[in-house]
């Protein structure tokens, strides 16, 4: 089968990935740096020279953790910056910077320039000081400029290095510090004139820090850099305290020991919390644990942490207080409940290797004990082969393909995406069944608040189906247009055009959309619970024996990514043909579709045994009579069944 498209799969699944920005999407080479972690001697001294009295600004921690290589040769400039922006150097008005401090390693180069200037794209016409280096090594260093720089109101300033480097050395000494935060906008690198400011793919700051004298220099102010929550997940109950992580930067002289935090969030803030002990100095950025910290709201957010106090007073400049961090809030007692897959799969009749992955999937499917995934094929035509089994609403789903050209075989689970395929997605070549298995155990793990119950009913030739459910919250996570969807679906057709097979088995194959469109109705899960009916004539080929109705609710985005499937359920139009029962009452039939007993209302297997008393599995059972036994928890009771095909 891997004859049939090439596949590259780098991820292990072991958690949905989050793709980060290209560090020089600016350039048209896109390959010129690369990151290379550090080495430390255990004799080496990274800490800053000592500050004395004076004041550093800056973002970076005092640990360098990281360097960025260039891959280029030749003598060439290499050099960083970091920006300060007015609204942090207003606090200093009337203070000086004359001297600054920077780290790299290792040492390279002959000569360093060192800089502070207005415009990165100007700066012969607007440096206003700078100094030369024949003397600097690798670790932190200190560099007093030729001139001091008095600080204006409204000023915006750089601050920065440029190396001079040889022809033959390497060009990665620009270091990185170790914090867990970048501040955007403020960290630029590059070479020869050409500044770069995408250090969001890092996730680090520049070692660069400007050392500040004079008299006003403010007291109890804080930046406010980065803040997140401390497990990692962005998933909270509302109301419920948890602990935050945060860098701050103390503006001052006097160490910050209590913060007080709001959190608003829909136009909703919280109380006032204030926490003390902490012991934050000035010059360096400090990471601080904030406990007792709660969203006030349910659903998707995007919260404002506002540090309102520093030391019980005001922050005389509270417009760096600020931080955002977006996340879903499940209502207050409320939790995950159970998913249940599903999987889409793209295929046709018309090309014999679909036989293979039909049988890889199978596989697959059959060996989760959980029976948690719904298993729909939607059909294509290939080549000249016209697929008997094509439905109008099947180009629509050619979307899921996202930005490739249609091809199969293909899948889609929950409509996810994921890194290290070839495919864009959500619809994926997998060859492999235990990618297979990986990718839907990655499916299983997203959280979902809604359930679905699906309770169809045949009378004569027509189909009545009742779906109806209850959500957790208000909104599914990154809800944009919450849609359901409803198909009616068949298994167990004879097929006599399968390219490679004589006689095919067909199952989950899609016959209807009942939904007013392919990607749904609108659903409104504000009060909660919801329902929906539909209703459809049967057509005389399809058997409602064989026929399932799946449902599920599932976000739709022009974007294709993000038409995330929430959860899903599906129900039997009735008794599947091939099985026979023996003393069993009707409001406890056991049912067998593709070889697999489905048990209803709210039973469970507790066992199947052959005529000998063995313990069999219920995967794939063959052709027999068996002995099943099956328990809600209260009620146990055995059924004998014949399956017959």
């Amino acid at each position: 089968m891997n004859s049939i498209r090439k596949f590259i799969f780098l991820l292990s699944l072991t958690s949905l990935p989050i793709i980060g920005g290209d560090l020089f999407a600016q350039k048209a080479d896109r390959n010129i740096f690369s990151l290379s972690p550090v080495t430390f001697d255990k004799h080496e001294n990274i800490s800053p020279t000592a500050t004395g009295s004076n004041m550093r600004l800056g973002y970076c921690t005092t640990e360098y953790s990281r360097g960025l290589i260039a891959k280029i040769q030749g003598q060439h400039s290499y050099h960083a910056a970091v920006f300060f922006p007015s609204e942090l150097l207003d606090k200093y008005v009337g203070d000086k910077i004359d001297s600054m401090e920077f780290a790299i390693k290792p040492k390279r180069g002959n000569m360093a320039e060192f800089f502070i200037c207005t415009n990165l794209k100007d700066m012969q016409g607007t440096t206003l000081a700078r100094g030369v280096s024949l003397s600097y090594d690798e670790g932190w260093n200190k560099i007093k400029f030729d001139r001091s720089v008095t600080i204006k109101q409204g000023m915006n300033l750089y601050v920065g290095y440029i190396l001079h480097l040889q022809d033959g050395e390497d060009y990665d000494c620009l270091l990185f510090d170790k914090s867990n935060y970048t501040l955007k906008g403020k960290n630029w690198y590059g070479y020869d004139g050409s500044w770069f400011d995408n250090t969001t793919a890092i996730g680090k700051n520049i070692c660069i820090r400007a050392i500040i004298s004079g008299n006003n220099i403010p007291n109890n102010d804080i930046s406010l850099m980065k803040l997140f929550p401390a497990d990692g997940s962005q998933f909270v109950e509302q109301n419920k305290p948890r602990r935050y992580i945060a860098y701050i930067q103390n503006n001052g002289t006097t160490p910050v020991n209590s913060l007080s935090v709001t959190v608003s969030a829909k136009g909703v803030k919280s109380t006032e919390v204030t926490l003390n002990g902490f012991d934050v100095p000035n010059n360096t950025p400090q990471r601080v644990e904030l406990d007792n910290i709660s969203i006030p709201v349910e659903g998707n957010y995007t919260a404002e942490f506002t540090v309102t106090k520093v030391n019980g007073v005001q922050d005389p400049y509270n417009s760096d207080n600020t931080a955002e961090d977006a996340g879903f809030s499940m209502k207050a007692g409320t939790g995950p409940v159970e998913r249940t897959i599903l999987f889409e799969e793209f295929t046709s009749e018309g090309y014999d290797e679909c036989v293979i992955a039909d049988s890889v999937y199978t596989k697959v499917l059959a060996e989760r004990k959980d029976k948690d995934v719904v298993r729909v094929k939607h059909h294509r035509n290939y080549k000249t082969h016209n697929d008997q089994f094509r439905i109008s609403e099947d180009t629509d789903y050619e979307e899921l393909y996202g930005k490739a050209k249609p091809f199969i075989p293909a899948v889609c689970i929950d409509r996810l995406i994921v890194g290290g395929f070839e495919d864009p997605g959500p619809a994926y070549f997998i060859a492999n069944d235990t990618i297979v298995g990986k990718f839907l155990n990655v499916a299983k793990g997203v959280y979902s608040f809604i359930n679905l119950n699906v309770e169809p009913k045949v009378t004569g030739n027509k189909l009545n189906v009742k779906v109806s459910g209850h959500a957790g919250t208000n909104e599914m996570p990154q809800q944009t247009d919450l849609r359901l969807v409803t198909w009616l679906v068949e298994d167990g057709i004879v097929s006599s055009q399968q390219t490679g097979k004589p006689r095919f088995i067909q199952n989950g194959v899609l016959r209807k959309v009942l939904s007013s469109n392919a990607w749904g109705d609108a659903l409104n899960i504000s009060a909660y619970d919801f329902e929906k009916t539909y209703s459809v004539d049967l057509k005389p080929e399809w058997k409602a024996n064989n026929m399932r109705v799946v449902s599920f609710v599932s976000n739709y985005n022009a974007d294709v990514e993000k038409r995330i499937v929430y959860n899903t359920a599906q129900a039997l139009c009735g008794i599947p043909d091939g099985i026979a029962h023996s003393s069993a009452d009707d409001n406890q039939s056991l049912y067998i579709v593709d070889g697999n007993i489905i048990v209803a209302d709210g039973y469970k297997l507790a066992g199947i045994y052959d005529l000998s008393g063995r313990i069999v599995s219920a995967d794939r059972l063959t052709r027999g009579i068996y002995v099943v036994k099956v328990t809600n928890g209260k009620t146990t009771f055995t059924r004998k069944v014949c399956i017959n095909k």
